[in-house]
């Protein structure tokens, strides 16, 4: 038996051809959808990206490319760097009415599911929601501050990671000293069942990685699943062929090395 199962996508940035081998490949295991931001950008296929996301996800959060997509105030395209610059002011030329309704309808600010009282969703951080990075403990620790939930999901890195803070039980003999939270770093392992329920004294910050431009050097799509009644995620990864996502991103002309880099997944 099993319970609500979530497919959790993050990072999409416009690969069709990753989106559409990570559904084949999830196929039947999952109830629902829901995606950590990032829908374009990058990639070739903006708009058909964004319908499937529109269509089958419940829940979206916005990423920081698609809020530069969007022209929003406060981003400026001269700060990314200009193969990124070059694909968000390619991306906005592409981009339907429809699409760019959609996007910009998402959240900018971390959101509950109604599936769940214990999972904050956001793109990059709680505390800066589309363009912070959580790359180590140092920085997972300053948000487990701004957030009061067992459990929140993030995406922006392209990397999957798990932080966990926890209380670090000191030994009974001696003085006592005050005990104090730490929080560690675990590279989950693919295809594992691993149990996120968590308790007053251990809370996570889990990153699936990303879909469409993995930089973990690994070239494969990632995504993960989530059994809401047992609390078990499952990591996954999945080959796709990445070739044609290529002579897709050559056609538009984008950038030689946003195409170069999808084959070492960096």
């Amino acid at each position: 038996m099993h319970g609500m199962r979530v497919l959790i996508l993050s990072d999409i940035h416009a690969n069709l051809v990753a989106l559409e081998t990570v559904l084949s490949a999830a196929d039947g295991e999952y109830d629902d959808m829901w995606c950590l931001g990032d829908v374009v950008g990058y990639g070739p296929r903006p708009n058909e990206c964004v319908e499937i996301i529109r269509d089958q996800a419940s829940l979206c959060v916005m990423g920081n490319h698609d809020w530069a997509v969007l022209g929003r105030p406060g981003v400026d395209v001269d700060d990314f760097n200009p193969q990124a610059r070059e694909a968000v002011l390619w991306t906005r030329e592409e981009l339907t009415e429809e699409s760019r309704a959609y996007l910009d309808q998402l959240p900018a600010v971390p959101v509950r599911p109604e599936a769940s009282d214990k999972i904050l969703i956001t793109h990059a951080s709680p505390r800066e929601p589309v363009w912070e990075y959580i790359m180590n403990p140092r920085v997972a620790m300053d948000n487990f501050d701004v957030f009061v939930e067992p459990i929140c999901l993030v995406g922006h890195t392209h990397k999957p990671a798990i932080y966990r803070w926890h209380i670090r039980q000191e030994p009974v003999s001696g003085p006592s000293r005050p005990i104090l939270p730490t929080v560690d770093y675990l590279q989950p392992k693919c295809g594992v069942d691993l149990s996120i329920d968590t308790t007053d004294g251990q809370r996570l910050i889990i990153n699936p990685g990303s879909v469409g431009q993995p930089r973990d050097n690994d070239a494969r799509a990632a995504y993960a699943i989530l059994d809401l009644d047992t609390m078990v995620w499952r990591y996954e990864r999945v080959s796709y062929p990445i070739e044609l996502t290529q002579g897709q991103m050559q056609e538009a002309k984008l950038p030689r090395r946003l195409i170069d880099r999808l084959s070492f997944g960096w």
